[in-house]
């Protein structure tokens, strides 16, 4: 299977363009999910701050700041395995890769799910 080493991409074939379309418009419908949520949960957190009067320290909505934040950590939404990106000066935009399982890795583990379950239904055949 290809993989990213050294932050460098895989060289991109058919396939991992394709694998990579589909990581993308998976990871851009859990943004937009995540985005319609967190719009919402943020007015709701924001009301609460006020009624219970801690406008000048809105522990609510600041926690949903942080979750959002969490979630854009996980998500990479602009991190595929053919594609490098660059800032304006050059510096790689990719971070170090955590332990803490991300969106990539998850898509990484559900595609070795997906392709074990072939090669056994393609041996029982």
């Amino acid at each position: 299977m290809d993989t990213m080493d050294n932050n460098r991409p895989v060289k991109p074939s058919p396939g991992v363009t394709l694998r990579d379309f589909v990581v993308f418009q998976s990871k851009l419908v859990l943004d937009g999910v995540k985005d319609l949520l967190l719009l919402n949960l943020s007015v709701i957190a924001i009301v609460f701050d006020t009624v219970s009067g801690r406008v000048k320290h809105p522990r609510l909505f600041y926690g949903v700041v942080r979750l959002s934040r969490r979630f854009e950590t996980w998500l990479k939404l602009h991190r595929l395995r053919g594609a490098r990106i660059d800032d304006e000066e050059g510096t790689i935009l990719e971070e170090l890769i955590d332990e803490a399982p991300d969106a990539d890795r998850l898509a990484d583990e559900f595609e070795r799910l997906v392709r074990r379950e072939v090669a056994g239904i393609r041996g029982r055949v």
